[in-house]
This record gives structure tokens, C-alpha cells and sequence, in this order.
């Protein structure tokens, strides 16, 4: 049981909550299930005052090669087989079978499907055992998941955050744990998942194709800058004039200029031409990105004259040329780079496990147990939702 005493804290719009400070050390199980990864971790939260210990994380991905995709029937399934081996493997592992203080679970956004099949047996697990329960923003975990080593100490309030990923490209400013202020969004697909649709037509294959092409791309960089074909990638809502500049991110226009280079090659490509192509969809994808984050910047003096670190998280986030790019072109505005491990850009229980931990502990606020998976929750609305409840 976590002893506890309560203090007033702010935390709801004109209400005041009760924080529970936790005066010994406990251990947090968290599931996380919003796509085609089952995970699960214990973290032992042995003191306020250090950063926490991972004592396990174990990962089980859908294999959707064949299928071009992930089909949302399959992942459903997958986590129904998955989910509650692994977390009896990770109690067993790290002997915590009646050790378990909080359940931290995904609860969006993401396919209802997925989230449900970790969602439902978190709620399941925290009945049986009668802990509190906290479903944790999937996009939140990416953002936080960088304080975990600093014990919340850095990157301090306020930074900035770029979250990539396969569903989502937002630009972030954050004030606090709770305030979030969406400074530039997609209007169609994100581009980790451009960068699938876009490897998969130059034939690259796997499951993790973005992946895939960087390494295919690092494995001959002068191969690959050899401009072997020329594919004219766009640079998408800018005006040839530059009398129109949009505040957003678009990716779907990459995947037609792809299919229309590839159409004009009459027989198959060589590897020389497909590292070519790679390189270039690489390049121009992040090109757009720090385009628009440019323009971001200049547009909001407000947010950018106090916030001097930035977060690149996401499993594009682990990408090596894309960080490379942003210290290369954005270090005139900002001090510090926050980039997680490569496991921890992608998704991972350890990182719900620690935005969980923080919910907890600096809003007094858990998740009450008749909640449902949310597919949409834009991270502005953080608390705007039904289910929160005291701690």
C-alpha cells in the first residue's frame, strides 16, 4: 500500500484537488497498446528524490509485412494473445507478483481496438488488485519520456516538443504537465507514415519500413547522394511566390510526386537508383518538416523568446539525419536537444510508465475504472475528457 499524505494543489480549472505525496517507494506496471506493440514494464519508483529504475520491458510487434499495412482486426487480436503473457512474464521477471503500487495503461489516441485489449486488462488488473489506476495520453508519454532520466528536472517547463510518428506530426509547446498548446499539425497523413508509403514504392520491405530505408540509405551514402535519378520532390503549402505560407505540415503530396518518379521508370530500378530515390524522399520529407518549423518560429515570438529546449520524440524521432538536421538548422533558437534512446522513440511502455508516474504524483489525479478508449484526444484536451477523478 503507498502511505500517503495530501496537500492542495491546483490542477482542474477553478478547482481545488488533493495530491497524494508518496512517502515510500513503489512500483508501477504499465501497458501500453495503442498500435501494433504490445508492451509491458515494471519501473521501481524507489524514491522522489531519484530518477526511477526500469526493472524490465518486454515488446512483442505485429508482423504486417505481407500486408501492407497494419490491419486493425489483426492488432486487436494480437493484443487479446499477447498482452497478458508478457505481463505475467515481466511480474514473474522482476519478482513483483504482489508488488504492483500503480497500473499506468494507454487509453489514447490510437485504434479503439488496440487500446482496448490493454486498457480492459489494465482495469482488470487494478480491480483484482485494488490499485489506482491512470490512463496516460499516448502522445504525452512520447513528450515526457525524456524528463524519466532527469527525474523531471530537464527539459524544463517550458519546451518544446516535435512528436513524429506514424499517426502523428505536432509541434508542441508546453507550459506544464497539463498545458499543452499545438502549434502546427498535419492536414493529412504524418510522416512516419509518408515515409512507409513512400519506402514501400521504391520497394523497400519490412516491418518497420522507414526504418528499413534509413539504414538502406547509411549503408552507402555516396550511392545515395548521387542523384542516380530525379525524382522533383515537392515542398508542399509554400507559394512559388512566397506570398502564402501555411502553418501546417502535409505529407500525402510525397507519396503521388513517388509514384509519378517511378512511373516513368519503364523497367525495374537498380539498387544504385533506389538508394538514390531513398536518400532524396528522406531529405525532402525532413526538408518540409524544418520548413515549416521555421516558419513556426518566426510566426510566434511569444512562445519561442522563453523556450530554449527542444524534444524529438516519436519513432521517427529516432531517425540519426533528422536529429543531425535539427541541431544543424535550429540551434540558432534553441540551447538544448532532448532526443530519447532509438527504444524509447518508439513505442514503449516505459514511457506511459513514467507520463503515469508524473500524473500521479504532481496532479493527485488517477483514472476511475468505467473509462473507454478514446481514438481522438488532441493533447490540448488533456483534462477535458470524463474519467478523471482524485487521488
Amino acid at each position: 500500500m503507498i502511505r500517503s499524505r495530501t496537500t492542495l494543489r491546483w490542477a482542474f480549472p477553478g478547482e481545488i484537488v488533493y495530491r497524494a505525496c508518496l512517502r515510500r517507494n513503489y512500483r508501477v506496471l504499465a501497458i501500453e497498446t495503442s498500435c501494433d506493440d504490445t508492451c509491458v514494464a515494471v519501473i521501481d519508483r524507489k524514491s522522489r528524490r531519484d530518477p526511477p529504475v526500469l526493472l524490465a520491458h518486454l515488446k512483442e510487434t505485429l508482423d504486417s509485412e505481407n500486408q501492407g499495412g497494419i490491419i486493425p482486426t489483426k492488432a486487436h487480436l494480437h493484443h487479446q494473445i499477447k498482452v497478458a503473457p508478457l505481463v505475467q512474464q515481466v511480474l514473474r521477471q522482476t519478482k513483483s507478483e504482489h508488488n504492483i503500487d500503480l497500473v499506468c495503461v494507454t487509453r489514447g489516441p490510437g485504434m479503439p481496438g488496440s487500446l482496448s485489449g490493454g486498457l480492459d486488462f489494465a482495469k482488470g488488473l487494478a480491480v483484482a488488485w485494488d490499485k489506482p489506476l491512470v490512463g496516460v495520453h499516448h502522445m504525452l508519454g512520447h513528450l515526457l519520456v525524456p524528463r524519466m532520466r532527469t527525474n523531471g528536472s530537464a527539459p524544463q517547463y517550458p519546451f518544446i516538443s516535435l512528436l513524429v510518428s506514424g499517426g502523428h506530426t505536432i509541434f508542441v509547446h508546453s507550459k506544464s504537465i497539463s498545458e499543452h498548446e499545438i502549434l502546427c499539425d498535419t492536414i493529412d497523413i504524418a510522416i512516419g507514415d509518408s515515409l512507409d508509403k513512400c519506402a514501400r514504392e521504391i520497394g523497400i520491405k519490412g516491418n518497420m519500413i522507414a526504418k528499413n530505408m534509413e539504414a538502406f540509405i547509411n549503408e552507402n551514402l555516396e550511392e545515395a547522394r548521387s542523384q542516380a535519378v530525379d525524382m522533383s520532390l515537392p515542398n508542399p503549402l509554400r507559394n512559388q511566390n512566397r506570398r502564402m505560407n501555411v502553418q501546417a505540415f502535409s505529407f500525402a503530396p510525397f507519396l503521388t510526386a513517388v509514384r509519378t518518379a517511378m512511373a516513368k521508370n519503364k523497367v525495374e530500378i537498380s539498387a544504385r537508383e533506389a538508394r538514390s530515390m531513398a536518400y532524396q524522399i528522406q531529405e525532402a520529407l525532413f526538408e518540409h518538416l524544418i520548413t515549416k518549423l521555421k516558419l513556426v518560429i518566426s510566426l510566434r515570438p511569444d512562445v519561442f523568446e522563453c523556450t530554449k529546449h527542444l524534444v524529438c520524440s516519436g519513432g521517427v524521432g529516432a531517425n540519426r539525419r533528422l536529429q543531425q538536421r535539427l541541431r544543424d538548422e535550429l540551434s540558432f533558437q534553441f540551447q538544448e536537444f532532448y532526443y530519447p534512446e532509438p527504444s524509447l522513440c518508439t513505442d514503449n511502455a516505459v514511457m506511459i510508465g513514467w507520463a503515469g508516474i508524473e500524473i500521479y504524483e504532481a496532479m493527485g489525479i488517477k483514472t476511475e475504472l468505467g473509462v473507454t478508449p478514446i481514438k481522438k484526444w488532441p493533447l490540448s484536451d488533456l483534462l477535458n475528457v470524463p474519467g478523471w477523478i482524485h487521488a
